[in-house]
């Protein structure tokens, strides 16, 4: 049986022999009080002498791990600042938002021209080199560039990050 068992019939057992006690006394005055009644009492003033002084266990510390704000974990193209704004950028690459998928192709652009200064860098996807080529187009042939969804960036991105970096 454990400790707090033992202590809640030990409670248990003092409430219902005070309940007993008083039943006792009382008849010596000559005033008579309803056993069952009185038993259950006492039996309820135990428990509740019990509840009162049963000691809880404490928790462990309830602290969060720190935050790891180094993104470059999760990504190996994490370490980039502008991966990390085109990523943010990508919600609002949708119609009447903060960016378009026009300019988000754009921006892809501006990077492939970075990229292709790096002599060992491989030829890009067709894909990816279409997606471009639509991007540098007039804005009369809007309608020609769909959105650009997290898993195309990513692969775009992927395909752009050098080696290197």
């Amino acid at each position: 049986m454990s400790r707090a068992a033992r202590f809640l019939l030990w409670h248990l057992l003092g409430g219902a022999v005070a309940a007993v006690a008083l039943v006792g006394v009382c008849a010596l005055v000559e005033l008579r009080l309803s056993l069952p009644l009185m038993i259950a009492g006492g039996l309820a003033a135990g428990a509740a002498v019990w509840l009162v002084r049963i000691e809880t266990s404490r928790a462990d510390g309830l602290d969060a791990p720190r935050l790891d704000l180094d993104v470059d974990y999760a990504l190996p193209h994490g370490q980039d600042v502008r991966v990390r704004r085109l990523e943010d950028l990508i919600h609002g690459a949708q119609p009447s938002r903060r960016m378009t998928a026009r300019g988000l192709a754009r921006t892809l652009a501006e990077i492939a021209e970075e990229r292709a200064r790096d002599p060992q860098a491989p030829p890009l996807s067709p894909e990816l080199q279409d997606l471009l080529d639509r991007a540098q187009r007039p804005d009369a042939e809007e309608g020609k560039i769909g959105s650009i969804d997290r898993r195309t960036l990513h692969r775009a991105l992927r395909e752009l990050v050098t080696p290197c970096e």
